[in-house]
């Protein structure tokens, strides 16, 4: 399977913003998230240090140009919390969340180094970006990096303007 995009351990990190984002004058008008979904279905491989475990939500609003030209921004409720991948998770388990994108399908997976992932109890929930909705949002003022910095609560208030 060819990955178009992705996100990973080296990629740049940040804190979730909980900041709204400038107001957007006109809605978006395609379908630019899903629901929250719990995973299951997860694979695992395990390594020298640290098992990876995958699953994968398909979803065919995940177009090639999305894919390839547009964002796809993934989250993940951890407790009472609702962080953006990539995060890493501390305390009774040491593990690291990322995901990568391809048409119609996003692969969640987490490297757990040591404890127990709550896999099939997290909730997962994405948001959809064509390449047409970022260039609408570019032109008034929102780039596609300050969109992946934007904490949950900020990229669903920018998608309900």
């Amino acid at each position: 399977m060819l990955l178009i995009a992705s996100c990973k351990k080296n990629d740049v990190q940040h804190e979730n913003k909980t900041t709204n984002p400038a107001p957007v004058a006109t809605a978006l008008n395609t379908k630019s998230s899903s629901e929250w979904t719990s995973v299951s279905n997860w694979s695992s491989s395990k390594a020298e240090k640290f098992t990876t475990y995958n699953s994968s939500i398909g979803d065919s609003s995940i177009t090639s140009a999305v894919a390839s030209s547009g964002l796809v921004l993934t989250f993940a409720k951890s407790g009472d919390a609702i962080k953006s991948l990539p995060f890493q998770e501390k305390g009774t388990t040491d593990a690291y969340w990322y995901y990568q994108v391809s048409k119609g399908t996003i692969t969640l997976s987490c490297d757990v180094y040591s404890g127990t992932p709550a896999l099939n109890t997290s909730g997962f929930k994405y948001f959809i970006f064509s390449p047409e909705q970022l260039k609408d949002l570019e032109a008034k003022g929102h780039s596609k990096t300050e969109l992946m910095q934007l904490s949950y609560e900020g990229v669903a208030a920018l998608l309900n303007k």
